[in-house]
């Protein structure tokens, strides 16, 4: 097995654990910082320019099934969950179920012109059975579309991904939300001799089934306007520009845009370690006047360590305005760092722990009268997990065993939780 399959295999694995493991959150795009977009495309002087600009960038071994020039991507997940707080309530109020969870995925790709472009669509269904608590049972359906473009002059990466679901929206909404969502995201760099450009754009929307919960639908589209230059073989130095607007479909009070202004490095010492940090400002100005306004300070970055072919770290942070349907609140700030270690113990063996820590400091003070609480909302919020994979000889079909904590700690009563989940599966991806 080369290096690469390897490696591929390793971050897949590590991708997958995540996805099964982690906290349910709403799918907001975030700027790339991971991955190819550590080091973006360059400049046309850069490295690697001649051998892959307009050329073929598929992979096409081990991609399922072929129906004609089609490459299909079929997997089905089965997992017995326990959950001592389903309902992340504080601590004595715990209510503990078993959980039989389902998911199934389909993933077509069709390469085009030989690899060098390459368009995707799929879809997903999870479904979740509560052995107790019967009206927790819910159904998510996904779907997803994209497109990358490998052109001489310049790439174009876009995909969209759609979503009805009714897992828990984010660390405000606890409870189980029946919501619509959708994130688009696309990015376009296009190189010259001495510099480079980027222009990205996220798109997400949310749509709450609840009447109740609809004030808080809202739209947020942001475009990034970068230009950077190959200052060494190894680091590229950017300048970002950033238009931010916030439209609440149901309400006009929250309404707002917001410009951010950010420099960045990224780059790699030598191959094993590969990096991406921004730091900048951000002004997020609310139409409303009397609604507190975001001016100060955001970051971004993330670092990847690879001290062998049998193992990852990642690193990633983040300091942004996020937000909030606590208290019609307008914002909460978010300082966010999150850890992945994926290893590879033994031939068929994977070994995977993540964590994460977030800081959320409120806009403005909460006043609560029935426990004559006047105080501006803090949160420590956290998450860890470890999980082992054990891929059968067919590499198809793979056992797993995890263990995830996750917990709350607010200066505001009501608000603490904490809770253990232990679940043991079976996955087959073809």
């Amino acid at each position: 097995m080369t290096i690469f399959t390897k490696k591929s295999i390793l971050l897949l694995v590590g991708g997958m654990f995540l996805l099964g493991a982690g906290v349910a959150q709403a799918a907001v795009p975030q700027p790339k910082s991971e991955g190819k977009y550590f080091h973006g495309k360059g400049t046309k002087t850069a490295e690697d320019y001649e051998d892959t600009a307009g050329q073929s960038s598929y992979d096409y071994a081990n991609k399922g099934f072929e129906v004609g020039p089609v490459h299909l991507r079929p997997s089905a997940d089965y997992q017995f969950r326990w959950d001592d707080n389903v309902f992340l309530e504080e601590s004595g109020q715990e209510k503990n179920d078993l959980i039989n969870t389902l998911r199934g995925k389909l993933n077509a790709e069709l390469p085009l012109n030989g690899g060098q472009h390459l368009l995707t669509a799929g879809g997903s269904i999870y479904r979740e059975i509560f052995h107790r608590f019967d009206n927790q049972n819910h159904t998510d359906y996904s779907v997803n579309a994209g497109l990358k473009l490998n052109f001489v002059p310049f790439t174009l990466d876009i995909d969209d991904l759609h979503e009805q679901t009714e897992s828990r929206a984010n660390t405000e909404f606890t409870d189980r939300i029946q919501r619509d969502e959708n994130a688009f995201h696309s990015l376009l760099e296009v190189p010259f001799s001495q510099f480079f450009l980027e222009n990205e754009i996220t798109n997400f929307w949310v749509d709450y089934g609840e009447i109740t919960d609809q004030s808080f639908n809202h739209n947020l589209f942001t475009v990034y306007q970068r230009i950077g230059h190959d200052w060494t073989p190894a680091m590229q130095v950017l300048a970002e520009l950033s238009y931010i607007n916030i439209d609440y479909t149901e309400v006009g009070d929250r309404n707002g845009d917001g410009y951010q202004y950010m420099g960045g490095i990224r780059g790699n010492f030598t191959e094993l370690i590969a990096y991406q940090a921004w730091l900048g400002v951000q002004h997020r100005i609310y139409d409303q006047e009397i609604r507190p306004d975001y001016n100060n300070l955001v970051f971004r970055g993330a670092l990847q360590y690879d001290p062998t072919e049998l193992s990852t770290w990642i690193l990633k942070g983040d300091v942004s305005p996020e937000e909030s349907t606590f208290d019609n609140q307008s914002y909460y700030t978010r300082s966010r760092a999150e850890l992945t270690w994926n290893r590879q113990i033994h031939d068929r063996i994977y070994w995977n722990s993540h964590g994460m820590v977030s800081y959320n400091d409120y806009s403005r003070i909460t006043v609560r009268r029935a426990t004559s609480e006047e105080e501006t909302r803090r949160d420590w919020v956290w998450e860890g997990g470890t999980g082992l994979e054990y891929r059968l000889p067919n590499d198809v079909v793979s056992v797993t065993l995890d263990y995830r904590y996750s917990g709350r700690e607010s200066n505001l009563d009501g608000l603490d939780y904490g809770g253990n989940e232990i679940s043991a599966g079976v996955r087959a991806a073809f």
